[in-house]
């Protein structure tokens, strides 16, 4: 094989356009003009002699020989990674970091912990990816992100370091003009007939919310599920129904007096953040910096 197929940037080129399958969008991404990446891929092609991707129109599509490419292609990068800090172990903490993170650590715990993190290494690039728990799996697996922070990993896989950051309790939230604001206890029975406002996943504190309402055999009117906490304050502000949050995330609302918390018996319906990384990955300097720090916060 020729010097070609060693070109980290091309390599790192294919791995965008792996999973993004838009050479405009991988062209952003990259910051790279949509020619460059084109070229990038070219080049490849032409030099291990096979089509990585099927273009149909304007659609593109990983063929199986762009399948196989994958594992190795990561891998060289990390390599290249490795061999480029084994040389500059003298410079600061310097390089790329992409965090996967769910909403409630986005918007209520990781923003002063990365902006501790930017203070200390200011020469890190950090790419911040917001989604669902239960996505971070495949996206530690395919190396879509370094790091994830997320909650409720029940899933004990050997593939994944879990390391615990903190444990939250849920509330109950409603209007403070909500019928049951004068209520000193509410059992689970008493929410029967009431509209609940959850956050939509398949995992979790609402999961276990449901299995409660299931167990005891109390019958919502309604349960309106949406993909974001956010959305969910409003619409319980605006008296559409009563919904379970992590504390963290109406702490502000409550204290204001927006919201209420509603004394619920339960068994406690706790949240449980973890930071998560897969195994097999390559502990950059910059992803053990931010491991350092977390490990120091938790020991508070």
């Amino acid at each position: 094989m020729g010097g070609v197929f060693w070109d980290v940037k091309q390599l790192q080129t294919f791995i965008v356009l792996t999973r993004l399958l838009n050479f405009r969008a991988a062209a952003e991404e990259l910051n790279y003009s949509q020619s460059t990446v084109s070229d990038h891929i070219r080049n490849l092609e032409q030099e291990l002699g096979v089509k990585l991707f099927e273009r149909l129109g304007k659609k593109v599509f990983l063929n199986a020989e762009g399948k196989k490419l994958i594992a190795p292609a990561q891998k060289m990068i990390q390599d290249a990674e490795e061999i480029h800090e084994l040389f500059n172990k003298g410079e600061k903490v310097q390089g790329s970091l992409r965090i996967g993170a769910s909403e409630t650590l986005c918007a209520f715990w990781l923003p002063p912990l990365l902006k501790e993190y930017s203070k200390i290494y200011p020469k890190v690039r950090i790419t911040l990816k917001m989604a669902d728990c239960l996505d971070f799996h495949e996206l530690l697996e395919k190396n879509i992100i370094d790091v994830a922070f997320n909650l409720h990993d029940e899933s004990k896989r050997k593939d994944l370091f879990q390391i615990d950051i903190f444990d939250d309790s849920t509330i109950f939230v409603a209007t403070p003009d909500h019928p049951f604001s004068d209520l000193e206890e509410i059992t689970i029975s008493q929410l029967e007939h009431q509209s609940f406002i959850l956050i939509e996943s398949e995992s979790g504190y609402s999961m276990e919310l449901k299995k409660t309402f299931q167990k005891q055999n109390v019958k919502v009117d309604s349960i309106m599920e949406l993909g974001s906490i956010e959305a969910i304050k409003q619409c319980v502000k605006e008296g559409l129904g009563i919904s379970l949050l992590p504390r963290i995330a109406v702490d502000k609302e409550i204290k204001n007096g927006e919201l209420i918390a509603l004394p619920v018996e339960t068994n406690n319906i706790l949240i449980h953040a973890k930071m998560i990384y897969h195994v097999n990955k390559w502990m950059s300097a910059p992803l053990k910096a931010l491991k350092d720090i977390v490990l120091l916060k938790t020991e508070k």
